[in-house]
């Protein structure tokens, strides 16, 4: 169900057309006189949840649009749930993914059993292991918009970022990478209060990546967790490139971990 219809402002800065804002427009006026671009807020008719939606009225006017409609509006997650069958009264054979999957050089686990049992078979996630032997999982939607093994392609991204890369900027770029991963997988440890990172905290490294990089310490080391800590951006900026503890501290770090 429609709540309302928003048109939007539109001016001219630095001789290009922004949207500066919006005010509210009557809603048979937009809709039946096929206005295009403007926000139009609903309620899904399919789930009648209380939550509101927002979309651009053009998308309800288009013809080749089925479940969002002027008389008819389907939520994302409504959309997504429902299977080609009934959208379209057909759905991708079995043997046309397996083919697809298998020409890509990965290997399919899942069955035909499984995805004809499925009731939604546009987002039955199928069973691959790549050729790389990491096992994974992706719908056919996925698959045919070509996206491929996770893990691959942040293995080939890591490696085409650092080919390039020498000295003092490899080095750099390989202690925020593991800075980053450890950030990640130890956020309660580093990050206890909850800090927000920018302009008034800053991840620190203990031990600074210049003096490790002058010491030939492994980057892995220096981004690790134990060397990592939030502090002050006014009290990092004074501390520039000068470690807060000592190597052998760090290392004691290391060794009991």
């Amino acid at each position: 169900m429609i709540i309302d219809v928003w048109k939007p402002n539109i001016s001219k800065i630095n001789n290009k057309k922004c949207v500066i804002g919006y005010e509210l427009a009557d809603i048979n006026g937009v809709l039946f006189e096929k206005k295009t671009g403007w926000k139009v807020r609903y309620v899904c008719d399919v789930c009648q949840n209380d939550k509101i939606h927002t979309t651009r009225s053009g998308s309800l006017l288009s013809k080749t649009s089925k479940l969002n409609t002027i008389e008819k509006q389907t939520c994302r997650s409504c959309r997504s749930g429902i299977s080609e069958y009934e959208i379209k009264n057909n759905f991708i054979p079995f043997f046309k993914i397996k083919e697809s999957i298998e020409n890509g050089g990965y290997f399919l686990l899942s069955t035909e059993k499984e995805y004809m049992g499925s009731n939604k078979r546009s987002q039955y996630k199928h069973k691959i292991i790549c050729n790389n032997n990491h096992t994974l999982t992706t719908t056919w939607n996925n698959w045919s918009k070509g996206k491929r093994c996770r893990i691959c392609y942040e293995n080939n991204k890591f490696e085409n970022a650092v080919k390039y890369k020498n000295g003092w900027d490899r080095y750099k770029f390989l202690v925020w990478y593991y800075t980053e991963k450890s950030y990640k997988k130890y956020y309660n440890q580093i990050n206890p209060s909850n800090l927000k990172r920018g302009k008034n905290y800053h991840l620190d490294h203990k031990y600074s990546i210049y003096e490790g990089f002058l010491n030939n310490i492994s980057p892995k080391i220096i981004g690790g967790y134990n060397n990592l800590e939030i502090l002050k951006s006014c009290e990092n900026l004074k501390k520039n490139k000068k470690s807060s503890i000592r190597l052998n501290e760090l290392l004691k770090y290391e060794k009991i971990n």
